[in-house]
């Protein structure tokens, strides 16, 4: 009866450390994934409206409407993308590359 009652308390232990190593996990990664989560969806239409052929004055207008950027940030990222225009995404990624270098740090993917 002692060994039983051991053994239920060993399992009860290590089932309980478990929890909570598993708990810590899930917290570590919300709190990663809320780190750089602010994506803005303008950002991404200003994108597919590029890589769609419009024109770079349009594309402009669309990062206006956004609070991250001001006038000469949005210059360098569509003067940084225009260059890509001719590849098969329609420079869609070269875009996004552009906003994430203004931005300092990866925040939009494609």
């Amino acid at each position: 009866m002692e060994l039983w009652l051991r053994n239920i308390g060993l399992v009860s232990v290590v089932t309980v450390l478990l929890v909570l190593i598993q708990k810590a996990y899930r917290r570590l990664e919300l709190l990663r994934v809320q780190e750089c989560s602010y994506e803005n969806s303008g950002v991404y239409a200003a994108a597919a409206k590029f890589a769609g052929g419009a024109a770079a004055g349009e594309v402009q207008e669309l990062l206006a409407a956004s609070f991250e950027f001001n006038r000469q940030e949005i210059e360098r990222i569509v003067n940084w993308a225009l260059p890509h225009r001719m590849e098969p995404d329609g420079g869609y990624d070269a875009f996004l590359q552009g906003v994430n270098r203004v931005l300092g740090k990866e925040v939009y993917r494609s």
